[in-house]
């Protein structure tokens, strides 16, 4: 069983995937992947938060929002993405 704090990180994830997919132009055979990462590296924010577009033979496209998931806003989504360089393979 998953404790409050994983389901909500899930719930969380599903939520910034959802808000993602429109903007990223994913279709049904694409995959976005919304990650939580940790880090100890100095300069390196605690906590950010990865969005990745997979797509068949393209490289993948990333994103990071320098917030835990759980504070991620549709707002953040969409300037990281519409901000972020984008590159067509």
């Amino acid at each position: 069983m998953f404790s409050p704090r994983d389901e909500g990180r899930a719930a969380a994830s599903r939520r910034v995937r959802e808000w993602a997919r429109p903007l990223l132009d994913a279709g049904d055979e694409d995959t976005v992947v919304v990650t939580e990462l940790r880090c100890t590296e100095p300069g390196c924010p605690p906590v950010e938060t990865m969005i990745a577009l997979l797509r068949a033979r393209a490289e993948p496209r990333k994103v990071t929002i320098h917030k835990p998931i759980s504070e991620i806003t549709e707002a953040d989504v969409r300037a990281a993405l519409l901000t972020a360089p984008h590159h067509d393979h």
